[in-house]
């Protein structure tokens, strides 16, 4: 995987989004579900999946935030954590994840909300045997490739989970600038969008909760990712650049700043893999380990990558160098499902302290 992604979505793929801006690439999507599996990795085999855990995707998750992967996997993979609670008409969808002809993502913020408390704007109404859908959501990854949205609305009797088309009438999707460059963001706005139930208000706020456990787990992966790739570089080119006659990697200051940004990120590993098989095995600390994962993850990751710029000096804040392409995503994956500051204090409510 690992030389897959080298090849394909490495060093030129990079260049090429600091030249011409993001653009999904849908040939390579479609060739990670194909030849190596990816997308289907996790899902059951009943629907063409490969049938494997939370920590296999956790792996996955670390390997492409170490290349700065710019596409759609984690909002697709979370949105099939949705879907995987569905009926028949959701297990296509799940069939359309594994073989990558299709690509989801998840619409739970409205503009007052959050990820874990979405808010009550979008409103779903039964319209004889149709759901009818009306609202706008926030902070929707990926929204500009999704083939489909996987968005939690508030019928009469409480929140439920919907699939709905991209290309259904009524659908809006508002593009907005995002610091990340490798994973845009968007609004969805809805006006009586047609819409299939995927979860019913009795179990829907449950795999809300699990929705966003799982994410921070996902993203403590990547993020965990991102910043073993800041940090090797940073310490590759302190032994490669020299300054009075001797590596800059020789001088105190620099070891301090690999060093510290080091035991961050290790810790941050450790704590995203024990989430992995805490939320793969049903432990019953999983969510108070993913919020830990997700902020140790959030610290460690932007401290590495601004250390990186900082190491590189003048070239690491050129457009051209690709440091600041880890930094930006450090700062906004960070924000994602949670700051390192509301997982603390969740932490803290978990723990009673």
């Amino acid at each position: 995987m690992k030389d897959f992604l080298s090849r394909r979505s490495g060093s030129e793929a990079r260049n090429k989004l600091l030249k011409s801006g993001y653009e999904f690439d849908r040939e390579l999507w479609t060739t990670m579900a194909r030849q190596l599996g990816l997308q289907g990795l996790a899902l059951p085999e009943s629907v063409d999946g490969s049938g494997a855990g939370f920590i296999e995707t956790s792996i996955v998750l670390e390997e492409l935030g170490r290349d700065s992967y710019a596409g759609p996997y984690f909002s697709t993979i979370a949105a099939s954590w949705v879907l995987e609670q569905g009926g028949d008409e959701a297990a296509e969808s799940l069939r359309g994840i594994a073989d990558g002809s299709r690509v989801f993502t998840l619409a739970i913020a409205d503009e007052s909300g959050t990820w874990s408390a979405p808010g009550h704007a979008t409103k779903a109404f039964e319209v004889g045997d149709d759901y009818r859908l009306t609202g706008l959501k926030v902070n929707v990854t990926d929204a500009d490739a999704a083939d489909e949205f996987v968005v939690i609305a508030s019928l009469p009797e409480g929140p439920a989970w919907f699939r709905v088309a991209a290309d259904a009438p009524g659908v809006t999707v508002d593009l907005r600038e995002s610091l990340d460059l490798t994973r845009p963001i968007g609004r969805l706005v809805l006006r009586d969008v047609k819409a299939d139930l995927v979860v019913g208000p009795q179990t829907a706020g449950q795999v809300l909760a699990e929705v966003n456990d799982k994410a921070a787990a996902a993203l403590a992966a990547e993020m965990v990712g991102g910043a073993k790739a800041a940090l090797d570089q940073s310490v590759s080119w302190s032994l490669e650049r020299t300054q009075f006659g001797r590596p800059i990697g020789s001088f105190q200051a620099i070891k301090h700043m690999c060093a510290d940004a080091l035991v961050e990120v290790e810790t941050a590993r450790l704590l995203a893999e024990y989430a992995a098989w805490a939320i793969q095995e049903g432990a019953p600390d999983a969510s108070v380990v993913a919020s830990m994962a997700k902020q140790a993850a959030s610290d460690a990751f932007s401290l590495a990558a601004g250390n990186n710029i900082q190491i590189h000096g003048g070239i690491g804040f050129t457009w051209e160098h690709s440091a600041h392409l880890y930094f930006r995503r450090a700062k906004a994956s960070s924000a994602l499902f949670g700051t390192p500051h509301r997982h603390r204090a969740r932490i803290a409510d978990l723990l009673a302290v």
